[in-house]
């Protein structure tokens, strides 16, 4: 089925190769990704910690200081990616987002919402106050964006849908692979918090930190990375048999360039079940928390390989005659990349020494 929604090709040339275009949308939007997981997984677990528990104020705590700075920077390494999803997919990507243009834009004020209230929930858990209900309430902010997202998401992929979509907008959620996409990006976001959790709890215990609450800080986070984890394995293949016929046979059909990422990827979820179930006192084993780490993004880098690669083979027949001019702008890509590496640097730099620099015991916080 062709519509006749698709923009006409943009007749102004590429600044550069399209291989480079594409290496520094993954690359960016790697990024991004790392900061968006850490804010969605950190505001479920922070709503999910309670109060009861061992480690669960400091787990909290830690959790919402994180969003503090991990909502900043995932809205500022938002900017690249969706510049180069401009210059490559610009015509399928903004015409999804003004199919569903209401939402699209009221992802705004659900930001907005959701920051504020993670300041709410971080000055009274800092007062000893319970924060639990504003907790979920901006979680359920941070899961409505992400619900947006991928709405958005998949229905830039597929052009037959959009006149559908036009009429009524409610059937831009009707695709078969919406939920477990959104699960799948869901359940992602909760591993990569909780091993960040577990993480911190270790290097704390390792400088002195008490080690009653560092053991229950890193206890949950590496139960919630398990969970979410043996969810995952059985939610990816739930996305991949729910995919168009036609796109998992070309998925199928890609050979080693598609198969590869995407095995290796299941492989190191596999590998990460069999890491946690050899922690049994995170605190003494901090090496293998640290393997829960690089396996987690390690798989985050795959999964993102192979999710860029089906949005091509999505629209596949839709970009069948495109043909792109190629006019290289170098000296615009130094400059690029330049500040690119230059702010990259500063944000590590910035945020370890957010982390190094906490207030002492008896110390006044800022």
């Amino acid at each position: 089925m062709q519509t006749n929604l698709i923009p006409a090709l943009d007749p102004a040339p590429l600044p550069g190769p399209p291989w480079l275009f594409h290496v520094l949308w993954i690359v960016t939007f790697l990024i991004h990704l790392l900061f968006v997981n850490t804010v969605l997984g950190g505001t479920l677990l922070a709503a999910l910690a309670g109060r009861t528990r061992a480690g669960a104020r400091e787990s909290r705590l830690f959790l919402v200081e994180a969003n503090s700075w991990a909502i900043s920077l995932a809205i500022t390494f938002g900017i690249a990616p969706l510049l180069f999803v401009q210059v490559v997919l610009g015509r399928f990507f903004y015409t999804a987002t003004l199919l569903v243009a209401w939402p699209w834009l009221g992802m705004l004020g659900l930001l907005t919402v959701a920051y504020y209230l993670n300041y709410v929930a971080k000055f009274r858990l800092k007062a000893g106050k319970d924060a639990g209900a504003i907790l979920w309430l901006e979680a359920l902010c941070f899961l409505s964006i992400a619900a947006i997202q991928v709405t958005v998401n998949l229905l830039h992929m597929q052009p037959a849908r959009w006149e559908r979509v036009a009429d009524q907008a409610w059937v831009a959620l009707a695709d078969p692979t919406f939920l477990p996409r959104y699960l799948h990006f869901v359940l992602a976001a909760v591993a990569v918090a909780g091993a960040l959790l577990a993480w911190v709890a270790v290097r704390r215990v390792a400088k002195g930190g008490e080690a009653v609450s560092c053991r229950g800080m890193a206890s949950f986070g590496l139960k919630a990375v398990m969970i979410s984890t043996l969810l995952q394995l059985a939610d990816g293949f739930w996305l991949l048999f729910a995919l168009p016929e036609d796109v998992l046979k070309g998925f199928m059909r890609g050979g080693a360039a598609t198969m590869l990422p995407f095995v290796v990827g299941v492989l190191a979820g596999i590998g990460l079940l069999m890491v946690l179930a050899q922690v049994s006192d995170p605190l003494t084993q901090a090496t293998k928390v640290r393997r829960v780490m690089e396996l987690i993004v390690g798989a985050v880098v795959l999964m993102i390989v192979t999710r860029h690669q089906l949005r091509f083979i999505y629209l596949a027949p839709a970009r069948a005659s495109e043909q792109v001019a190629v006019a290289p702008q170098w000296d615009v890509f130094a400059l690029f990349l330049v500040c690119f590496v230059l702010c990259l640097a500063l944000t590590v730099y910035a945020v370890v020494r957010a982390v190094k620099d906490q207030p002492q015991a008896g110390e006044q916080a800022a």
